[in-house]
Order: structure tokens, then sequence, then C-alpha cells
């Protein structure tokens, strides 16, 4: 009803829809539904325009609800959002300091701290009420989405459903969707290890690979080596030599899969335009941007200048030395590592590192956690997604994490 509402009356209507979450009486209920909600409207949160537009304010909302609901379950108590707590204070704090940007840069520090909160709670708890029932929710929520952007591949009800010849479904780009669904295969391949639900092997199989036929479709090259990359580490975390050996040459394929000349070949196949070769020689002239973005780091290196620089950065100097007619790629820094860095320093980046690292050791699931966290590394190379907490990536890897850690009693307040 949310998003319905939604998509007929804006946001106004569907955050006035999500208001009587506060009131269900059943616990189990509430936190359930809350979780649907959260992950639903954090996945659809980058349509900004359409019939999804209204996603990205309700955010806010669904936010702000999960805080107020989850007051009463002990929010803080054993809860891992304390490890990104100290990023959360020093991007805070550098932000109100040192950014050009105001009160809006300020509250983009805080976030991290309020999402992992929330998603870490709501994991905890429903794992400890009925571990079964929170996986088969998990799997049906993805199911169900995946099952909707395979309808408007077929029938694009909702509007247009591709930019270039890339298949960008239900998200407002082709790589957003590529992202959601690299990890919604990570949270599936860790449900199914936990062999804790109602699906079949089968259905596992099936599922992982429509999420790769997805991925295939929006042309991501920078979801395709992370995949990749996953599957090598967990089927090869044993062999250490050839571990090491296919690492490298996936980072070696990734890497020269910008300057291959693989134009004339594609032709032939009439794939140009699918797989973006006008634009392969230059990693999507993303090397251009990076080439400022690291003169504009040495300016500020240890501090940088607060959350969103680096989105005001680019534009600044694309307004100033490139002109209107610019690029798609000088709309962006396309690289996570960067983004903190302009946004965050060398300080920054090792306080965020402290969550990474946290997140890993804590994870009861020796194979996954490597492969997860090289995948979350690796694909941060060309997307900047972990410069932001309110955006749709986010959501899921603490969710992911939130999965392989609470796997035990935490003597806390359950449903």
């Amino acid at each position: 009803m949310v998003i319905l509402g939604g998509m007929a009356g804006g946001f106004i209507v569907a955050g006035a829809l999500c208001l009587p979450l506060l009131f269900i009486e059943n616990k189990v209920l509430k936190v359930e539904t809350l979780f649907t909600l959260f992950i639903i409207i954090f996945i659809l949160g980058d349509n900004f325009k359409g019939l999804l537009g209204f996603a990205p304010n309700l955010r806010f909302i669904i936010l702000g609800i999960g805080l107020i609901i989850l007051l009463k379950f002990q929010l803080l108590k054993t809860n891992e959002a304390k490890y990104i707590l100290p990023f959360s204070i020093i991007a805070t704090l550098i932000t109100y300091f040192l950014s050009p940007l105001g009160v809006e840069a300020v509250s983009r520090g805080i976030s991290y701290f309020l999402m992992a909160l929330v998603v870490f709670k709501m994991v905890q708890l429903l794992v400890e009420h009925n571990a079964q029932r929170f996986y088969n929710l998990i799997v049906t929520l993805l199911t169900l989405y995946f099952g909707l952007n395979l309808i408007v591949f077929f029938v694009p009800f909702l509007g247009e459903t591709y930019i270039k010849g890339r298949f960008m479904g239900l998200m407002g780009n082709p790589n957003g969707l590529a992202m959601v669904a690299m990890f919604s295969y990570a949270i599936i391949y860790v449900v199914k290890r936990l062999n804790h639900t109602s699906f079949s092997p089968l259905f596992f199989r099936g599922f992982k690979i429509v999420l790769i036929g997805v991925i295939i479709l929006t042309g991501s090259r920078s979801a395709i080596f992370s995949l990749l990359a996953f599957e090598i580490i967990i089927r090869l975390l044993k062999y250490k030599f050839l571990l090491a050996l296919g690492l490298l040459l996936i980072t070696y394929a990734y890497g020269i899969s910008a300057t291959l000349d693989t134009q004339v070949m594609i032709e032939s196949f009439g794939l140009s335009s699918f797989l973006r070769t006008e634009s392969l020689e230059d990693a999507s002239g993303r090397k251009e941007v990076w080439i400022v973005a690291v003169e504009e780091i040495k300016n500020q290196p240890w501090l940088g200048k607060g959350m969103l620089y680096d989105k005001y950065y680019i534009d600044y100097y694309a307004d100033r030395f490139i002109g209107e007619n610019r690029a798609r790629h000088w709309y962006g820094i396309w690289n996570s590592y960067l983004s903190l860095l302009l946004n965050v320093g060398i300080i920054g980046m090792l306080a965020f590192s402290l969550f990474w690292y946290k997140m890993y050791l804590h994870s009861q699931m020796k194979v996954i956690r490597l492969a997860f966290l090289i995948l979350c590394l690796f694909s941060a190379i060309s997307e900047s997604w972990m410069a932001a907490s309110m955006n749709a990536f986010m959501p899921l890897v603490f969710l992911c994490w939130g999965i392989q850690i609470y796997q035990n009693k935490t003597n806390t307040q359950v449903l």
C-alpha cells in the first residue's frame, strides 16, 4: 500500500501510509513490517523521477520511524553499529568545521551510525525470535523485487527501463541495479549456507542464475568482476596459491578491460551499444576524473573537506573547465576511496577501516566473510557507494554482515 500510495499521491501520501506502523501492537509483526518497508524503500530510493520518484524522500521518514520503534528494544545494547560510530563522529566533525555545504552535509555523517543502528537491531531481533522465518522473509523480499524487474523487462509498464541499451529495471540507473543484484547474490549465498530456510537448493541455484543474468543485462563491469572475485574466494580459499593467482588474474582482467580494444569484435556481434565499446578505452572516462580528484586530495589529505565535498568539487571543476555539454563521467568521482579521501581524508578512512575490520572479525562464517569483504572492496573501485549511507547499497551491506554475525543469543530483549 505504501508503494502504491506513493505512485498515486507522491511522497506525502506514502509517508502518511507509513505512520500506522507506529501503532501495530504485535511486536513481531511491527518489526517484520518495518524491515520489509525499510529494505524496499531504500532499494527504490535511487529513483529521483517518474512513478517511483517519491522514494528518496521517504527514506528519511522510514529511518525516523525505525529509530522510534527500536528504542523500545534496547537499541544500543550489543549493536554492531558501535563500530561505525567513530567514523560517523569524525565525518560529522570534519563536515561541521570544514565543509562549505552546511547542514545537509553534516547530516550525512550522522546517518551512517543511525542506519547501522536500525539495520543491525532489526537483524538481531528477528534472528533471535525466529531465524527461519526471518531468512524466509529476506528471500521472499528479494524474490519479489527481482521478479518485478523481470516483469518490467518484458512489459515496461512503469516507464523507461533502459539507458543506451543497458537495463536499469526498477532502479534509477543500470549500475545501481547491478549493485543491488550483486549484494543480493551475497545475501542469498549466506542464507543458503545457514541452511535454515524453507526454500530448496534448486530454488537458490535458480535465483543466483537470475541475479547473474540481471547483472549481465545492466552491462556493469564492476559488478561482474566483483562477483567473480566472490565466487573464486568461496571455491579456492583452501588453496592459497590458486586463490592468489585467481584474484590477480581478475584484477588484471578488470584493469585491462578499460584499455583492451575489443570494439571490432563486439560490433561484429551487434553488441557495441550494450557493452559500451565507445568508452572501453578510458574506463568510461573515469580515469580523467580520478586524476583531477587526486590533485584535489593533495590539498587536504588528512581531513578532507566534509561529506558531499566529492560531488561539490567535481561539479565545480566541470562547470569551470569542461562546460555544460560534458560527458556523463564528469558528474561524479566514481571511486569510493577517492570520494572518502576528498570528504574525510586519511583520518576518516582509518576510522572507516575499523568498521570493516570489526565486521570481518565478528562474522561467524570464515569463508564467506573474506569473499564478501573483497566483493565490497572491489566494487568500490569504480563506484562511490561507500561515500554515502542513505543509498540502496549500504543497508544491504549491513544486512549481509548482520546475518553473518547474529547467529547466537545475545541476552538482550527479544520480541
